[in-house]
């Protein structure tokens, strides 16, 4: 798909004007949906490229290469399991879990005034890898407090809707927030009709080479 992508963007560019650009800024993330109870929203960021390719004066095809860290967090009392809820500390374990994407927005422009636009398209996504890493909090100081493990992600494809605002400050110079959903399901296969998907609000600030 991203092959594809990047062999079509030279025929639609040839007839158009378009302009290059980076990006960068920051993600907060998490998972929504089913077995999601005590998760929380992790904050990370992200950071790439971005073509403009503008049709008219009020619309452009914007597709974009971002490395995207998103992911989620949460805390666990495992005394409290181990004695069936009987203790009387809390939260023993803080498990943050990253998800390391390259994700393909691929998205429409649409200005609405001279100062900013909105954008929505498709987004896809392709799992890097995926670091989980464990923090002891009754052993803040200690050696052992905090364990971390990495595995591949093997360009696991995540994929979504993405749907933003921009803000201009200059010719050159703009923030865009962006919400992100996703449409693929993490626990397909899972008995129950289970389903929960991964979720992230963006912020970038974005530079436009003219």
């Amino acid at each position: 798909m991203l092959f594809t992508l990047l062999t079509l963007i030279p025929n639609v560019t040839g007839a158009q004007e378009a302009k290059f650009g980076v990006k960068g800024g920051l993600n907060y993330s998490s998972i929504v949906g089913d077995l999601t109870n005590g998760m929380k929203f992790r904050l990370s960021g992200h950071g790439g490229v971005y073509l403009e390719v503008d049709f008219s004066n009020k619309f452009s095809f914007r597709p974009e290469l971002l490395y995207s860290s998103q992911g989620f967090q949460f805390s666990t009392d495992l005394s409290s399991i181990q004695n069936q809820g009987s203790s009387g500390n809390e939260n023993d374990y803080r498990t943050n879990v990253q998800l390391n994407f390259l994700t393909v927005p691929i998205l429409g422009k649409f200005e609405v005034g001279e100062s900013y636009w909105l954008e929505f398209g498709p987004q896809f996504g392709f799992l890097l890898n995926q670091v989980t890493k464990i923090k002891n909090l009754d052993e803040l100081d200690g050696a052992n407090a905090t364990s971390k493990s990495k595995i591949s992600g093997d360009y696991q494809l995540d994929y979504g809707v993405a749907v933003g605002v921009g803000f201009v400050l200059s010719d050159q110079l703009s923030i865009s927030p962006r919400f992100y959903v996703g449409l693929r399901n993490r626990l397909n296969g899972i008995e129950g009709n289970l389903q929960n998907y991964n979720a992230s609000i963006q912020l970038s600030v974005n530079y436009l080479f003219l």
